[in-house]
């Protein structure tokens, strides 16, 4: 609802007549403080365009307004040359032009809380600048709440110079007056009785927007509240819809048969003979076909017992100093090899059949390596190579079994660590090589090569022929 017209209650002339008399003679600041709806914009406005004394300019202050778009704002209504700078400071720029005003200057601004505090402090400032023989007079409209949060913020002496002046919310005669005037304005005549509209006023507390808002409400009613079928109705007649048309269709594409329920049927348990017998039987060709492959293995390996290092027996020690070998282990060393050796362990297989037992018993006895003297002597000079470095003792023995078939194995003790060497060979390219065999037969981790000489922490243990460790 618009009106045309500005209409002003004596409170609010009064108010404004006060307030153009303190910005023309006092040197303080002028902060209108007044909650929203208590007609703060309407004072401002009749403030900046019913006195001719002085230049005015009225600025309603936007939300997230940077200080450059304010100050222009300002600026335009004041200086009539388009040339100035918004960056620079109010104050300084209103200097530079004050020589050419022939009036004083009156700043009014509201909604002044979404000010930045730059722009508070440019006003509070500019309110100690003259010109044109007066002192420039600013006006500033807040809520309460603000001015109440903003004044401890202050110093003393910014604080004395702003003069806050509050809104006060209208008597009744002026609430009833208002009424009447602006329901003149509307052109409408609703029947509402002046007892009600009395009655309504007096629970308000006096600001002119619960006037207007009472008017509004006589005006054009309340709102019809849809109701929840109205809101709904679309969807829930389309779901009922849906509903009844999946109903159909599984009625007519699985009709309801008139079969009893069968029984219900019992299964033996997970572990009874039933379920093994049947499970053995499901697996017997696996088992099978991996006796098969055992024996095929064995057989393999019967062939192929040539001893691996063998071309490097007999082979006279030489001292040889060489640049990259490595320094004997100490702890830290002998742990990081420890994790960097890993021992494959096999998963047991299945014993073999009574017919690939028979077929290959001449080949697993001629397979098996006699029992080797045990290698107590520890060599002077020459290369060994470092099969693993270990901290348990069974992880030893497992791979003292896996390397039965390799000639010069020896176990050493280095503090709480077991260490697996093997050969004394003359050079380094020797021990290098015999280490690549060894990795390829055995699938090992890359061995160390190592100086006898250098080995003298290490106590060699006897070992026997099943693998065994002596100390």
């Amino acid at each position: 609802m618009t009106f045309q017209g500005q209409v002003l209650l004596p409170s609010q002339e009064a108010l404004v007549e006060r307030l153009h008399h303190v910005a023309s003679y006092s040197d303080q600041q002028l902060v209108l403080v007044g909650a929203h709806g208590s007609g703060k914009t309407t004072l401002l406005t009749a403030l900046a365009t019913d006195f001719d004394e002085s230049n005015a300019a009225l600025v309603i202050c936007p939300m997230h307004a940077d200080n450059a778009e304010i100050r222009r704002k300002i600026l335009v209504q004041l200086v009539s040359s388009p040339i100035f700078d918004d960056e620079i400071s109010l104050a300084e720029t209103i200097l530079r032009v004050a020589p050419k005003q022939s009036k004083p200057l009156h700043i009014i601004i509201d909604d002044a809380h979404l000010l930045s505090k730059e722009l508070w402090a440019e006003c509070i400032i500019l309110n100690q600048v003259q010109c044109a023989g007066h002192r420039i007079a600013v006006t500033l409209a807040v809520p309460p709440e603000f001015l109440a949060d903003l004044l401890p913020q202050l110093p003393e002496s910014s604080r004395r110079q702003i003069l806050p002046v509050s809104v006060e919310p209208l008597s009744l005669p002026e609430r009833e007056a208002l009424y009447q005037t602006l329901l003149r304005y509307s052109e409408q005549n609703p029947f509402t009785p002046r007892d009600i509209v009395r009655a309504q006023l007096e629970k308000q507390t006096g600001t002119p927007q619960e006037v207007v808002t009472l008017l509004e409400l006589a005006l054009h009613g309340q709102g019809e509240k849809k109701s929840v079928w109205t809101q709904y109705k679309v969807a829930l007649i389309g779901f009922a819809s849906v509903l009844i048309a999946v109903v159909i269709w599984l009625g007519l594409a699985k009709p309801f048969s008139s079969e009893p329920i069968p029984d219900v049927v019992t299964y033996p348990a997970l572990d009874s003979a039933e379920f093994l017998a049947h499970g053995k039987q499901l697996l017997a060709p696996y088992f099978k076909l991996r006796a098969e492959s055992l024996t095929q293995a064995l057989l393999a390996e019967a062939v192929e017992q040539a001893d691996p290092l063998a071309k490097f027996h007999g082979e006279e020690p030489q001292v040889e100093e060489e640049a990259g070998i490595e320094q004997p282990v100490d702890e830290a060393t002998s742990k990081g090899d420890s994790s960097a050796t890993e021992i494959d362990e096999a998963e047991p297989a299945p014993a073999p059949t009574e017919q690939a037992k028979d077929d290959t018993a001449t080949q697993v006895v001629h397979a098996t390596a006699e029992p080797a003297s045990p290698v107590s002597v520890r060599p002077k000079t020459g290369y060994a190579i470092q099969i693993a470095t270990v901290s348990q003792r069974e992880t030893v023995q497992s791979l003292l079994k896996k390397l039965h078939n390799v000639p010069e194995v020896r176990v050493a003790k280095y503090k709480q660590f077991w260490v697996v060497l093997v050969g004394q060979f003359n050079d380094s390219q020797s021990a290098q090589q015999a280490a690549a065999e060894l990795v390829k037969e055995y699938h090992l981790s890359q061995p160390l090569i190592k100086k006898w000489a250098e080995l003298g922490g290490y106590q060699l243990q006897e070992t026997r022929s099943s693998g065994e460790i002596s100390e």
